[in-house]
């Protein structure tokens, strides 16, 4: 089966594909697929995309990004099916989906963000105004399935379409060995994400410094850009790089996972906590959307803070105990392979992908109404 993949981003640069569509086409190629990604920006795009300003080359280079879209759009026939994550172009409507279904070929639209909640990017300036918000609501109607990240997606995407199957964002276990065992005398508290989700560090400040009045320990950031406003912190800041990623976590001996309740965080998948669960490290979150539902059970594999009392109290409890720490890190490693292997959800894809191809040829041995 020839699929197309059509993506926002770089192969191997942002979250939703690396937890998504990417590690489940490494997995079904072993079965047959052939997978083309295609990204919609380009490295030049990619190089200025969340660069403050520099707006004139920036709707340049989305332009062109467009032209090369279309121009992909008049082959996508030699496809036979094609797969959508987000959406195919970064503003506008659903105009080139549209093309695809006018074409013929199946179209199975993934998507793990509430894309249709307004986001004003601090870097975009007037480009944000260009996304078009009801565009999420028409791919659901124009796709042959829609596969969404949890239930909470589910429920939106159900307003618009029967077709919709959950999928949850996945950690391909080939990629992520367990932590070693470690008993160190300084405990690293670690955060690693993006520069989109970096101001959230900021919301627990002030349970951090409280802690630092008598316990030690030091601050690992794993990011694309260094954090500000953590001064008088023990911060360490580690550039963050695909090929060490999962290594790189090993560094800590806590995950921290702040959000606010608001905006988009209680749609999320949250990718950064089932990282942390992955590699055998107890992540302390706050209790917003799906983690205490899908992924923290407090006090078995992880900690929910929702208060600053909260957050020093778990924190200290974890920094002073190794064992819990161990513990906790265990069980939330097995939380992590019985839920969210991409190996296993791989399967439940190529299922998907398959059903979406049988709808537009139907096997000549089935008749109506067989079993």
């Amino acid at each position: 089966m020839n699929v197309l993949v059509l993506v926002p981003y770089l192969y191997d640069t942002a979250p939703g594909q690396r937890f998504r569509i990417e590690p489940w086409a490494r997995y079904l190629e072993r079965q047959g697929f052939r997978f083309t990604f295609v990204p919609f920006e380009d490295e030049a795009l990619h190089r200025v995309f969340y660069r403050a300003g520099q707006h004139g080359r920036k709707t340049i280079l989305m332009i062109k990004a467009l032209i090369r879209r279309w121009r992909l759009l008049t082959r996508v026939h030699r496809y036979d099916v094609v797969f959508l994550h987000r959406e195919a172009a970064l503003l506008g409507p659903a105009i080139l989906e549209r093309w695809i279904v006018r074409r013929g070929v199946p179209l199975v639209y993934d998507f793990d963000d509430p894309l249709w909640i307004p986001y004003r990017s601090p870097t975009h300036g007037w480009l944000s105004r260009l996304k078009c918000l009801g565009k999420v609501a028409s791919i659901c109607r124009l796709a042959t399935s829609v596969i969404v990240g949890n239930r909470r997606l589910e429920d939106y995407a159900r307003q618009y379409t029967d077709r919709v199957y959950v999928v949850p964002s996945t950690i391909d276990f080939e990629r992520y060995p367990v932590k070693p065992l470690s008993n160190t005398s300084l405990v690293t508290l670690g955060w690693t994400g993006s520069h989109s989700t970096l101001p959230f560090l900021r919301q627990i400040e002030g349970p951090l410094r409280r802690l630092q009045e008598s316990l030690p320990f030091r601050l690992l950031v794993i990011a694309d850009r260094e954090p500000s406003g953590l001064d008088g912190l023990p911060v360490v800041f580690h550039s963050w790089r695909s090929a060490t990623e999962a290594l790189d976590l090993h560094a800590m001996d806590i995950g921290l996972a702040p959000f606010p309740e608001g905006g988009w965080n209680p749609w999320r998948c949250h990718g950064k906590i089932l990282q942390y669960m992955a590699v055998g490290i107890p992540p302390v979150a706050s209790p917003v959307g799906i983690i205490p539902t899908d992924y923290i059970r407090d006090g078995v594999n992880g900690f929910l803070a929702r208060t600053e009392d909260e957050w020093v109290e778990k924190l200290s409890l974890l920094i002073r105990d190794p064992d819990l720490r161990h513990r906790l890190g265990r069980a939330a490693r097995q939380t992590v392979e019985e839920n969210f292997s991409a190996a296993r959800w791989a399967l439940r894809v190529g299922d998907i992908l398959r059903e979406a191809v049988e709808a537009r040829y139907p096997s000549p041995t089935r008749k109506s109404g067989a079993s």
